[in-house]
């Protein structure tokens, strides 16, 4: 290991993984692609206010949606990306020191380990709080594409009848 702190060598590797995704042509990766305010008009529009909708605009709320979805979705992957990355070099951090510990198996041992040593510590910290994020993302991306799949079933509808 080198000495980059755990948060330098984790932004290292995000800054790695964001020319990659730009390589395969996605573009940067922003949390402005959609303002909150319009994401939060969509998702708790009523009753009235849908049929008040236009087919037309029910086909550009549900590409909106779909955009925040496939932006849910990235966030989501890079958190999964991060939990992953701080796990693997955990294991390479304690390799060396994790038999000095007691305990009924590996997972009592690599606590120990991790809790002695700062930059599995660190690299810890960083796993749980990607954790947490990705536990609160799991389900947002394919609610709100089931939203936009919704709008788009609406503006059949309304196509169909002439709304």
């Amino acid at each position: 290991m080198n000495n980059k702190s755990s948060k330098e060598e984790l932004q290292y590797w995000d800054k790695i993984l964001d020319e990659y995704e730009n390589s395969i042509g996605l573009s940067e990766f922003s949390a402005n692609i959609i303002p909150s305010e319009e994401i939060n008009k969509y998702t708790s529009m009523n009753r009235d206010e849908i049929e008040k909708l236009s087919p037309e605009d029910c086909a550009q709320i549900s590409y909106r949606l779909s955009q925040f979805s496939f932006y849910i979705q990235r966030s989501l992957n890079r958190e999964i990306a991060r939990y992953n990355w701080a796990d693997e070099n955990i294991k390479e951090v304690i390799a060396d020191d994790i038999n000095n510990y007691k305990g009924y198996g590996y997972i009592e041992k690599s606590i120990q380990a991790i809790k002695h040593n700062e930059k599995a510590n660190g690299l810890s910290s960083i796993k749980k709080y990607a954790k947490q994020r990705s536990d609160r993302l799991q389900y947002l991306a394919n609610s709100i594409k089931n939203l936009s799949d919704v709008m788009i079933s609406i503006q059949k509808s309304k196509s169909k009848h002439g709304s």
